[in-house]
């Protein structure tokens, strides 16, 4: 339970943090504030998966 969390956590701040490096690329809305949530939401799962394995890594490893 607690390795989910993790990753989520994990994923959502690497979300957040690559939002605020590269902004919106992607044009899901045509107003900006709910463009900026689309956009954080597909980095979001796109970073689930690197979050998983640095989770799970970092767990199995200690």
């Amino acid at each position: 339970m607690a390795g989910t969390v993790m990753t989520l956590v994990v994923s959502f701040v690497l979300a957040a943090v690559l939002w605020l490096v590269i902004g919106s690329r992607f044009q899901f809305a045509s107003e900006r504030a709910g463009n900026d949530l689309l956009n954080i939401a597909a980095y979001f799962g796109g970073c689930l998966p690197i979050a998983f394995v640095l989770v799970f890594f970092g767990i199995g490893g200690s």
